[in-house]
């Protein structure tokens, strides 16, 4: 199933926000008013919905990621308020952050619980133009290999065998393809020249590493977003972790668990998404 967001075009006042803070480019702009391209990409965010001023972009309705649009309520808590307008971001002011503030940040993640108290979490934060220059190349480059694999022979097979399957494989290789575009129109996709990118990493051989620096990551995300800082989590950097561990010549024996990038936000949302499709839980 295609993920797909409809237009109300009599709506739309055509302020190019919905495109601006689409993360996979699937809405542009074409006289004045927003179009799709690639809605395969579509993953119903709702991004373009919460920043619309017209409410013009809608949830289809025929998808399990269909979603209501809010009005941020005014009397919830300041948790409740936090949470509802935690998003992720992608677009920042090109303003950079300071020495003080990245320091604010590492301490409030490593406020996050860590197994048996062992605290052996550490932070790579990477400000510097060429070097993050440098690892949007390096990731962009690693997921380029994959494609090979990509090819009709490979995605027909995978048909055969599971249709889900194939069907993961192919958006895979169109997210792939529409990164590497992207990129050689130097837009950096991956880590959306924000003006830091926070990698935490652990030793490689503690059996929870990774859940202490995601729960690190997050409690971090939680406090960017209180101070006005937006964050988004980069999975493909993570995924790309040995190439990533040349480049920033992390220590021997650690690796990299998480990747975020923080910046101040460009844009705010003025409305809340709420997503049709209930929680799913049982009480034993």
């Amino acid at each position: 199933m295609i993920n797909k967001i409809e237009i109300e075009v009599d709506k739309c006042v055509g302020c190019g926000l919905c495109s601006a803070i689409c993360g996979s480019k699937v809405i542009e702009i074409e006289n004045s008013k927003p179009i799709f391209r690639n809605p395969e990409l579509c993953c119903s965010c709702g991004h373009c919905a919460a920043i619309c001023p017209k409410e013009a972009l809608q949830s289809e309705g025929h998808n399990t990621n269909d979603f209501e649009i809010i009005q941020l309520d005014s009397a919830s808590s300041e948790i409740e308020k936090l949470l509802t307008t935690k998003r992720s971001v992608r677009e920042f002011k090109d303003t950079p952050l300071e020495k003080e503030t990245i320091e604010r940040l590492i301490a409030y993640a490593e406020k996050a619980p860590s197994s048996t108290n062992n605290r052996h979490r550490k932070y790579i934060v990477v400000t510097n133009t060429e070097i993050k220059n440098k690892i949007e190349k390096c990731v962009v480059d690693e997921f380029w290999k994959y494609r090979f694999w990509l090819n009709p022979l490979v995605l027909g097979l995978a048909d055969i065998f599971s249709k889900k399957t194939a069907h993961f494989l192919w958006l895979l290789k169109k997210d792939i393809e529409h990164m590497k575009n992207e990129y050689e129109k130097k837009q950096n996709p991956v880590f959306r020249d924000a003006p830091a990118v926070i990698f935490g990493i652990a030793p490689k051989d503690d059996i929870q590493a990774k859940d202490d620096s995601i729960i690190a990551q997050q409690y971090m995300m939680l406090f960017a977003q209180s101070i006005g800082i937006g964050s988004c989590v980069i999975g493909y950097a993570t995924h790309a972790h040995k190439a990533l561990e040349r480049v920033l010549k992390v220590p021997k024996g650690y690796s990299i668990f998480s990747t975020g990038i923080f910046g101040y936000q460009k844009y705010q949302y003025l409305k809340e998404i709420r997503y049709t499709k209930k929680p799913e839980f049982e009480i034993l």
